[in-house]
């Protein structure tokens, strides 16, 4: 068998095997808690998975933000035994001062870098020398345990999760074991194509819908038709042949993009078999605040992959108009604009350029925050997670990666948070 790309090997087995033996003894039910975006949702269905195939009996929390509120309400069940799923690490001490029995899978940088506090068991990458930024998100975590008891189907779950995460550009560490693994016992195939035909749409949607890239100049439907039909396409069918895609190619390259359209396809054993797609759509899920949708997606369930598929178009729908409308305010470091919840974090990643965005949403007195970088960026010194973190000084909390975070803080102080985060970014791009 293939060795895992682990620096200290010994200790990572050492606990999983503790968190394998904490699963297999655990006789009452247990609670899965974990994130709403597709990582979270992914890392949540493979433990679910899991403790079902294992007979065991469980319950699922799907949550925005692990706060202190929540905590605490969690805490009030305290005959349970807990799974924190994408989240967890950057609240041990909050989570051992309440006294959980508990098992966090994580993949942000520990609060403690410790594998074992009080009652709590925690399986983090940093702590074995990876990175939970590019090298394995949440759901490979999580799949980590999963494979302890030999259900190596759930490896393409974990791919889903990485590339929701944005880790595949391209696969490394952790991540592309996984893939690999996945590969070996045949239940993934990778094909170089067109990214537009990852979708299952008419090809004249699949461009609409399609963010990734974001090509500002296709934001009309009717437009997108004409120009296929010009190139001889029918807008209507579902994926084109090779002949169609160098001719679609040849037309793009006015738009400097062509480096991003060509892509490698994952196409796994589910019934939205693109991951790809699939981590859209769980995307949308999450987006629109359906995330039940979205794990019985990963269920297989035919009912909530027609209503995925429907929040799909409609999230992307309301997504390209707000892209058409938004309206970025450059400071000296960074940018930043006033959007709409559940989009916020999306349109901040498509509008880097140079500088790192930042988009603001209102919630009562609270503005969230989801700032974003580009790989340049952090290549150049940024740490987005760092520059969140101020928001502890602005009545709030934040945190996360160096290419992608999120953050609170009380509506009175967005000006003096704006001004304090453009002065780190600017440290940070200094060094």
């Amino acid at each position: 068998m293939d060795i895992l790309p682990i620096e200290d090997i010994s200790k990572f087995n050492q606990i999983t095997g503790k968190i394998k033996e904490k699963i297999e003894n655990c006789d009452g039910l247990i609670r899965i808690v974990t994130h709403h975006d597709p990582d979270g949702l992914t890392a949540g269905s493979i433990m679910l998975k899991t403790l079902l195939r294992l007979n065991k009996n469980v319950h699922m929390t799907i949550l925005e933000h692990l706060s202190k509120e929540s905590v605490e309400e969690l805490s009030k069940e305290s005959d349970k035994m807990f799974i924190f799923c994408d989240m967890g690490s950057g609240q041990i001490n909050l989570i051992n001062k309440f006294q959980f029995n508990a098992v966090i899978l994580d993949h942000h940088p520990p609060e403690v870098a410790e594998t074992e506090i009080g009652n709590i068991l925690q399986l983090n990458p940093h702590l074995f020398g990876a990175n939970g930024a590019k090298e394995i998100s949440a759901s490979g975590v999580c799949y980590l345990i999963a494979r302890l008891f030999e259900y190596y189907d759930l490896a393409t779950v974990a791919i889903v999760g990485a590339i929701g995460d944005m880790q595949h550009l391209p696969f490394i560490g952790l991540n592309k074991y996984i893939l690999n693994e996945a590969r070996k016992y045949r239940y993934l195939s990778v094909i170089k194509d067109i990214v537009y035909n990852c979708y299952n749409l008419p090809i004249s949607s699949s461009i609409y819908y399609s963010t990734q890239p974001y090509i500002r100049e296709l934001d009309s439907i009717d437009k997108i038709k004409e120009i296929l039909e010009e190139l001889g396409i029918n807008p209507e069918k579902k994926g084109i042949t090779v002949a169609e895609k160098e001719n679609l190619l040849e037309y793009f390259k006015s738009f400097n993009k062509n480096n991003e359209l060509i892509a490698d396809r994952y196409e796994i054993n589910h019934k939205l078999n693109d991951a790809f797609y699939l981590s859209e759509v769980l995307n949308a899920c999450g987006r629109k605040e359906m995330t039940s949708v979205g794990i019985g997606i990963l269920l297989g369930d035919d009912e909530c992959i027609r209503q995925g598929e429907n929040l799909y178009k409609k999230y992307k729908d309301e997504l390209i108009e707000e892209l058409k409308n938004v309206k970025l305010t450059s400071m000296e470091n960074i940018e930043y604009f006033i959007g709409e919840k559940g989009k916020t974090g999306i349109i901040s990643a498509l509008m880097v350029k140079d500088k790192p965005v930042l988009g603001f949403n209102e919630q009562g007195e609270i503005y969230k925050v989801s700032s974003r970088g580009s790989k340049e960026l952090v290549e150049c010194g940024l740490n987005l997670s760092e520059a969140m973190a101020v928001s502890k000084e602005f009545g709030g909390d934040g945190g996360g990666h160096n290419i992608a975070s999120g953050a609170a803080i009380q509506k009175n102080y967005m000006n003096e948070f704006l001004e304090k985060v453009n002065e780190i970014v600017g440290e940070q791009l200094k060094k």
